[in-house]
This record gives structure tokens, C-alpha cells and sequence, in this order.
């Protein structure tokens, strides 16, 4: 291949503008990627540098609402929906869905993903992927892997177990590959083990591609390669948005790095994934109203009931309402970054009040951290409402892909708001908007009832109030463990020392709730938990081996006067095992109606294949020969019933304990993948900027340093924080190591 021709794939290898690609096999098939997945989030412009102003479309339920529904039919019809804006507005794939496990309950972008479960965000994944694919868009699953944290997520390695890092973190994908087909997938930011998931032969062509068969097109996050030629060779076939790196700098690394043939297979595969876009005709009309009205009945499916004492909700139109709290009057449904969605409509709750006609009275009680109410002006509202209702949650700037959350706490300022109001009236609700975990001890302990939302999109304030007033009865489950205190688990102690090159992933495979099986102290709520207006009882138990699957039957009776969903979990283990393991472990899980005062029979079928375990010996999964218990569990702390059956496998060697974890530390030399506050204020970086550029301002490049100062140092070029070119930046780092 001569250089000319190389020159014209590299052009091929990264994106031809912030937001188009295409392949140099079919240089006229340019297809569209855009942002999710809460919604379409489209630039109106394609150029890199002009990003803020996006399209209005509707907003649909987060990933981390869509997982409190455990219902993969829910999920599908939302990705559905959001597939016609990406037909109508000319968008061919979605950057979506994430499926990062959340581990660390402080991640900035946990709203934004499913679960601490590979199982459960596996399977609600795939259905998200299927909703798209099938209607005409493709997906992209992200991020690939490892990816639970914001800081200094382009330098930092999550150094995990083989079996932690199989069973947990890489199964998410695995699961998901399994039951869909998505058009893309899009690698990380960090690195795993030492090694930039981007140049790791073992994660790309042993797992990626082959292990689980993927053969459709590999890009970059954006801005994520630090070595180009190794990612040609492992198997990234796009870098997006851009390249740093001119044709030169990336053909000096051409017959070490990469030769012909990897050229050339990384277009085939971009091509062949490309080629079912070819000529796609965009919708000509679309009825946001008709997409809201759906995005309000996906939201309804979502909210999670998590305390209803003498059954202080549903509520009756007929009484009158005192509403509390900034949230009431400020609709928050869709978290900050690259999720952000730029929604159709933005009702209240005070706004459904009102078209409702409702009778009710307002109070904001606070804004941010300032209370603006105080006992004398609620005192002066007792005994003249039915009901109070006080709102509580986590502000737009609390959750956002770049940074991590500081906390888990609610503001002080709703805290007060909340004792005082237990002080005043004593009996009332709460509902709680909020993409992630946060502290609801108090308002569990002080309230009569808890509704929490999780960020359910546009269509939120109007789920609300037909959860509050029962128009639907309340059918979600936490896709997490909800914690009241972030030293609950031992394991975020490591982010304490917020070292930029690693992370130890201690707890190995007891991520989430195989954590706190374990026995923790402290009040919090478990995984898969969440009421209903309806009750619920249980008969007919049986477990039954058909082929691979194991039938899992039982009968459920809803003995209620009011028609319900309920959410059967079920959970494997095996006490006798020569390997450590959790627990238990979720292996299937069936929402079903059942009308008021009917009973039906339930099965669920539990693969066979996901009961097995990762063995280090021969870096695959194999079952254990022995006894499995199968529980059939309300959540993970409430059993139901318990079953048992013997599997034949093989015996495993005995592996009791994890082994300790080997920390990938920073070179002492410094390289463009070191933190970019290394350049903060340095004096041979200012003097070399003074000296070749004197037109820059550095004042506003150190402006953004209490937010970019963890990013890697080669990020000031992909990100233009400075007007100055990659060989000018490895110059300086030159420079440094030498003084």
C-alpha cells in the first residue's frame, strides 16, 4: 500500500467532523452519531467547537429510572420512541446505551446508568439496544469498561481481579451482546489493569471480538486515544471526534504499530457496519406531543414506592393539598453532560396541580442552600389541608458526566425544611427527585410515605401525580442499594486519596449488594426493593430442569382491591463451592399485572450458562459441580421461598480468598498521560507560551483548572484549551523531564 493511499484510510480512522463517519470503502455513505440516551441531544452545528446549542426533542426516562421499572418491555418501547427523533431528525446512531456498573455510589454519571448489577443492566441494556436497532437506528453500547468513576477518568487505571473484572464488569457486555446486536460500541476513558482499554489486545480481540463474537464498528470516547497506532492494530476502528495527530506523526508509527492488513480490515468493519445507513430516508413528520404523552407512560412505570405508612398515599382529589418544596415548582428530570436533553416540555408538578384542579397551596421552603420558610408560617397552615406533600432532591449541577458527586447528602437547607415540617403537621409524604443514591435515612424515619423518582425525564411531573393519586399504582424496584452513609462501604474508603494513575477495586466480585450480604451496619434499602398500593402472597413453589434452562414456578395472588404490578426476583447461590463467591446472585427476574383479587402462575427461566463462574486457570466461564440454591426473593434481603437443585459441572480448584491487588503507579517521567495540573503554573510551560505565543491569555486556561486539572495533559490539543499543536505540547513535557 503506497503512502498516498494510507494517507487517504487515515482520514477514515477518526471522525470527518465532531459528529459525522464514514468509511473509506464508501466515502459517500456519511452517517450521523449523536448523543443519548435520555433523549436525541443534537447540535444544531457539527463543527467540534460549537457544542451548547442542541435541538428540542422530548426527554425520556434516564437509564437509572428505566432500571427502577425491571421490565425490559418498558425499556424497549422507550428506546422505540426515541429512535422516530433520531429518524425525523437524521441522527443513524445513538450513542447509547452506558452499562458501566455503578461501584462507586459518588459517580457523577451514575444517572446515566442501570445498575450495580451485570444481570439486571445486561438484559435492560439489550433491550434498550433492541428498541433502537430494530426501528431503523443503531446503537452504541458504552463504555467499554470499567468505567465507574469521573475522576481523572482519562488517566486512571481500575486495577481488578480477572474474576472481578469477568464476572462483573466485562459480563454487563457480555449479557447484553447476548440478547442484541447493537451497530457500535464505544471504548473508555481509563485504563484497566495499566493498559488503555484502547490498546488492549486481551479486552478488544480476545473478549470484544472474540470471545463475544462482536463484529460491528469500535470507536473511542471522545478524545480517548493516547496511542494511535496500537489502537489500529488492536482494533478501534474509529477515533472520534478527531485525531491530534497529523498523517505524518500517525504513519511513523506504520510496519510497527499497524501494517496493510489492519488497515484494511478496519475499514471493512467500519463499512459493513455503515452500510445498512446507506440511503436511509429521515421521517418527514414527528408529534412531540403524542412522543410525550408516551414518555409519560414509560415514567410511570419507573417511580419506586419505598414507604407507605397507614397508607398515607394514593391521595383523593378531593382533599386539599399542601405542597412543600423547591422541586414542586422547578421541574428536574435529566442529569448534566453529554445525557443532558434539551425537552419539549418542562411541566411542574404545581403545573399538573393546576390542569388537574387540584385544590392545593404552595410553599417553596428553599432554594440551594438557603431555607426560606419557618415554623410560625407553617404552623399558620395546619389544620386547614388534608395532606402535605414535601419535595425533596438533588439540583441540576449534583449529577453530571466530568465530576464526581462530594456526597450523598441532601442539602442542609431540606433537611431543616424537613424536621420542621415533621414538627409542624407530623403525618406527610415525601417525594424525592434524584438520578443516584442519596442519604434518605431521615426522611424514611420522619415520613409517613417515600416516592422516589430517580430522573424520569420530561414526563416526570405528571408520573408523579398519577402515582401520588393512584391513576397507577407504583410498580419500580432500586436497581441499586440505597446507603445512608458512603463509609457503609468499606471499599469507597480508596477514593479518599483521589490518586490520578489508580483505583483498587478491593472488593473484587462483591460489587453493590453481594457488598452488603455480607452484614453492614447502618439503615438502608436494598436492592429490588420498592412497594405497591396492592398486596401481594405467594404459593405453589416448583423447580424444574428443561435442556439448559431451569423453570422456576410459583403462583401470585393479589389480594388487594386494587390492580398491581409486581416484580418477581429470583437469586442463585451455592453455599458448598470451593471458590469465594457472593452470597447470592440475580439470575432472573419477571414483572407481572395481576388484577385486583386474581391469582396467576408465574415462570421464570433461568439460563443455565449465567449460573457459571470465571475460573483464572483457563480464562473462562465453567460451572461448578455441587448443590444450587434458588431463591425466590421480594429484593435481595426479602425471601420468599427457597428451592434447591444439583447441577453437574466440574470441580473447581479451591480459591477461597481474593488475591491482593498489585497498584499500576505513574511513571516518574512525565508523559502526555499525566494529570494536566502538572502544567498549572509551571514555569517552563509559561515561559514556553510567552516565548511561541504571545497572543494567548493563559488566565482562562488556568480558569478551568478547579474542573480539568485530573484530565490528561494531552487534552489541552483534543479539547483546544490552548491554540498550540501536539508536537509544540510533547516539546514542553520535553522540556519538563529535563529540568
Amino acid at each position: 500500500m503506497n503512502k498516498k493511499e494510507r494517507y487517504e484510510r487515515y482520514k477514515y480512522l477518526t471522525g470527518l467532523s465532531a459528529w459525522e463517519i464514514a468509511s473509506y470503502k464508501d466515502k459517500d455513505n456519511v452517517v450521523i452519531l449523536n448523543d443519548g440516551p435520555s433523549g436525541l441531544r443534537k447540535p444544531i452545528c457539527n463543527e467540534h467547537t460549537k457544542q451548547n446549542e442542541i435541538i428540542q426533542t422530548v426527554c425520556f426516562p434516564t437509564p437509572s429510572a428505566l432500571a427502577a421499572s425491571f421490565d425490559e418491555e418498558i425499556v424497549y418501547y422507550s428506546s422505540k420512541n426515541i429512535a422516530l427523533e433520531c429518524k425525523r431528525y437524521g441522527t443513524n446512531i445513538l450513542l447509547a446505551p452506558g452499562v458501566n456498573i455503578k461501584k462507586y455510589v459518588l459517580c457523577g454519571r451514575n444517572f446515566e446508568y442501570f445498575s450495580e448489577d451485570p444481570f439486571l443492566a445486561g438484559l435492560l441494556a439489550a433491550s434498550y439496544v433492541n428498541g433502537l436497532e430494530e426501528n431503523g437506528v443503531g446503537a452504541c453500547l458504552k463504555h467499554f469498561a470499567v468505567n465507574s468513576q469521573e475522576w481523572a477518568r482519562t488517566i486512571s487505571s481500575a486495577d481488578v481481579s480477572l474474576r472481578a473484572l469477568n464476572e462483573i464488569y466485562l459480563r454487563v457486555f457480555k449479557y447484553a451482546l447476548k440478547y442484541s446486536n447493537p451497530t457500535a460500541i464505544m471504548t473508555s476513558y481509563n485504563r484497566i489493569n495499566g493498559v488503555y482499554v484502547n490498546e488492549s489486545d486481551y479486552l478488544i480481540n480476545k473478549k470484544l471480538r472474540g470471545e463475544y463474537n462482536f463484529k460491528g464498528l469500535i470507536m473511542s470516547d471522545w478524545c480517548a486515544i493516547s496511542d494511535k497506532g496500537k489502537t489500529i492494530s488492536t482494533g478501534v476502528n474509529i477515533e472520534m471526534p478527531k485525531s491530534l495527530l497529523t498523517n505524518e506523526e500517525i504513519d511513523a508509527q506504520y510496519g510497527t504499530c499497524f501494517n496493510d492488513e489492519d488497515l484494511i480490515k478496519r475499514d471493512e468493519e467500519t463499512y459493513n457496519s455503515l452500510l445498512r445507513f446507506k440511503n436511509k430516508e429521515r421521517l418527514k413528520e414527528l408529534d412531540l406531543d403524542v412522543l410525550y404523552s408516551n414518555a409519560v407512560e414509560i415514567a410511570n412505570k419507573t417511580l419506586v414506592l419505598a414507604k407507605n405508612d397507614n397508607h398515607y398515599f394514593p391521595l383523593n382529589k378531593d382533599e386539599k393539598v399542601l405542597v412543600l418544596g423547591y422541586f414542586a415548582n422547578h421541574s428536574r428530570f435529566v442529569g448534566n453532560g453529554s445525557g443532558f436533553v434539551k425537552a419539549y416540555r418542562k411541566e411542574t408538578f404545581i403545573d399538573v396541580l393546576d390542569k388537574q384542579n387540584i385544590s392545593y397551596e404552595f410553599i417553596e421552603c428553599f432554594d440551594g442552600d438557603n431555607v426560606s420558610i419557618n415554623a410560625d408560617k407553617l404552623i399558620e397552615c395546619k389544620n386547614r389541608f388534608d395532606k402535605v406533600i414535601l419535595f425533596l432532591g438533588q439540583y441540576q449541577e449534583d449529577e453530571s458526566e466530568g465530576e464526581d458527586r462530594k456526597t450523598i447528602q441532601l442539602r442542609k437547607s431540606q433537611i431543616d425544611t424537613l424536621k420542621m415540617v415533621k414538627e409542624v403537621f407530623g403525618d406527610f409524604g415525601v417525594v424525592l427527585i434524584s438520578g443516584s443514591v442519596v442519604d434518605v435515612s431521615e426522611i424514611y424515619k420522619l415520613s409517613n410515605s417515600l416516592l422516589i423518582t430517580y430522573l424520569a425525564g420530561e414526563g416526570q411531573a405528571e408520573a408523579i401525580f398519577n402515582n401520588l393519586y393512584g391513576i397507577n399504582n407504583p410498580s419500580g424496584r432500586l436497581p441499586e442499594t440505597w446507603i445512608s452513609d458512603i463509609y457503609q462501604n468499606e471499599h469507597n474508603h480508596q477514593y479518599d486519596s483521589k490518586d490520578y494513575f489508580y483505583t483498587l477495586y478491593t472488593d473484587d466480585v462483591f460489587v453493590g449488594y453481594r457488598y452488603y450480604d455480607l452484614g453492614v451496619e447502618g439503615f438502608y434499602l436494598p436492592f429490588g426493593y420498592g412497594i405497591s398500593y396492592s398486596t401481594f402472597s405467594y404459593s405453589n413453589f416448583s423447580l424444574e430442569k428443561e435442556e439448559n434452562l431451569l423453570k422456576v414456578r410459583l403462583n401470585i395472588k393479589n389480594e388487594s382491591e386494587i390492580d398491581g404490578e409486581d416484580v418477581i426476583q429470583i437469586y442463585v447461590a451455592k453455599e458448598t463451592s470451593n471458590i469465594y463467591r457472593p452470597k447470592k446472585e440475580l439470575k432472573g427476574f419477571k414483572k407481572i399485572f395481576v388484577p385486583k383479587k386474581t391469582e396467576k402462575e408465574v415462570v421464570v427461566s433461568l439460563d443455565i450458562d449465567d449460573l457459571t463462574s470465571y475460573r483464572d486457570k483457563t480464562d473462562s466461564f465453567e460451572l461448578e459441580d455441587g448443590i444450587y440454591q434458588v431463591y425466590i426473593m421480594k429484593n435481595a434481603k426479602e425471601i420468599i421461598h427457597k428451592l434447591e437443585i444439583k447441577l453437574d459441572g466440574i470441580i473447581f480448584e479451591e480459591i477461597k480468598s481474593p488475591k491482593a491487588l498489585i497498584p499500576s503507579v505513574g511513571s516518574e517521567t512525565i508523559t502526555l498521560d499525566h494529570p494536566l495540573v502538572l502544567l498549572y503554573k509551571n514555569p517552563i510551560f509559561e515561559k514556553y507560551i510567552y516565548e511561541h505565543h504571545k497572543e494567548i491569555d493563559l488566565k482562562p486556561f488556568y480558569d478551568l483548572f478547579p474542573h480539568a486539572g485530573q484530565l490528561a495533559i494531552r487534552k489541552i490539543v483534543s479539547d483546544e484549551f490552548l491554540k498550540i499543536s501536539f508536537t509544540e505540547l510533547k516539546e514542553i513535557v520535553d522540556l519538563i523531564n529535563k529540568s
